[in-house]
């Protein structure tokens, strides 16, 4: 939306200055800045996505170094015939996989690559992760990062990055990267954690020079971690997830607005990478879905939701036999393959 002229004159500096002449081309000049500031954080409303975690395993070593070529092209043509508007896949790598049997996981991504770009979707790979849970998926931690800091400077983690890169990169099917999920969950604006994202940062784009970079992270924290990173992105992804135990759905919407002011004043792209907040109830979740949805249509972003399939990855299952804690369900696809209750909302958009 264009600015209101006196909100223009401000922005120029000029707007305490009563009766001051201003040249018409200035006025026009900061009209269209103001535009395409804004029109900048709908670049990618074409998005319509998951996030996908195979359904064989738990975590990322389970994953990866047990590639399952077959089972990971069904669930994917799954995606695509039960939810026709799938253009985007959030494909989670692994450092730890990698760590273990580097070749075999190294062949499994470029597999995976070459599935999704065989059916013409979109990938945005997830190079590292700072989110745990149960069970773990795997990921850094402070600890980790002044370790491989001190060892040539970060020497295992950027020769895992270069290589993943030069795995999938043929495939030519990258929307973009995401640098890292979610990195400040556990020691919040760490100075270990941002130096690790910009030198991080700074190899992706040596290692590719055209793939924009983002980092998934949810705008929290004031939206500190938003201008932390500013600076060594490329695309803001947000995680931008209501739930009905945090504050009501009234305080969301206020909350969303507030974040989309700021990403407007940032001036760049902006993705939601993950979305819509779980629940064993299916009901419940259809709620979570449609709010979620109904606020970034609204913005004109596009999202991918959380997630494709039912997995073993954390958050991705209903409660199994034998566990005594509580868990919550994101998956859309029930492992028998049809669609979770009220999940087709996601077609309407």
């Amino acid at each position: 939306m264009y600015l209101a002229r006196r909100d223009a004159l401000k922005k120029i500096g000029v707007g305490a200055v009563a009766g001051a002449a201003l040249p018409a081309g200035n006025v026009l000049q900061s009209f269209r800045a103001s535009k395409i500031q804004t029109d900048r954080i709908r670049e990618y409303s074409w998005v319509r996505g998951f996030n996908y975690q195979p359904s064989w395993g738990c975590n990322g070593i389970q994953i990866w170094n047990d590639f399952r070529e077959s089972t990971f092209s069904r669930e994917v043509d799954l995606g695509l015939t039960l939810f026709p508007k799938l253009n985007v896949l959030r494909i989670w790598f692994s450092f730890d996989a990698y760590i273990s049997n580097r070749l075999q996981f190294l062949a499994a991504a470029k597999q995976a690559a070459a599935i999704l770009s065989g059916r013409n979707i979109k990938m945005i790979p997830v190079i590292f992760n700072n989110w745990h849970s149960l069970v773990d998926f795997g990921g850094f931690s402070i600890e980790q990062l002044n370790a491989s800091r001190g060892n040539n400077n970060y020497g295992a983690h950027r020769q895992y990055l270069r290589e993943l890169v030069e795995a999938i990169l043929p495939t030519n099917n990258l929307l973009m990267y995401d640098l890292a999920n979610e990195p400040f969950n556990n020691g919040g604006l760490a100075e270990i954690t941002l130096d690790f994202l910009k030198s991080m940062s700074m190899e992706l784009k040596k290692t590719d020079t055209k793939t924009p970079v983002s980092i998934g992270t949810q705008g929290i924290f004031g939206g500190e971690d938003l201008n932390a990173i500013d600076s060594f992105v490329d695309v803001h992804a947000i995680h931008p997830y209501w739930c009905k135990d945090w504050c009501s759905q009234a305080e969301n919407v206020e909350r969303f607005a507030k974040l989309i002011n700021q990403l407007k004043k940032l001036g760049k792209p902006v993705i939601a990478t993950e979305c819509c907040w779980g629940s064993n109830d299916d009901a419940i979740r259809v709620k979570y879905i449609r709010n979620d949805l109904d606020l970034l249509k609204q913005a004109g972003i596009g999202f991918l939701t959380h997630g494709l399939h039912h997995s073993f990855v954390a958050d991705l299952h209903r409660p199994i036999i034998g566990r005594k804690w509580d868990t919550m369900y994101m998956g859309f696809v029930e492992p028998n393959g049809l669609i979770r209750s009220g999940h087709e909302i996601f077609n309407e958009y």
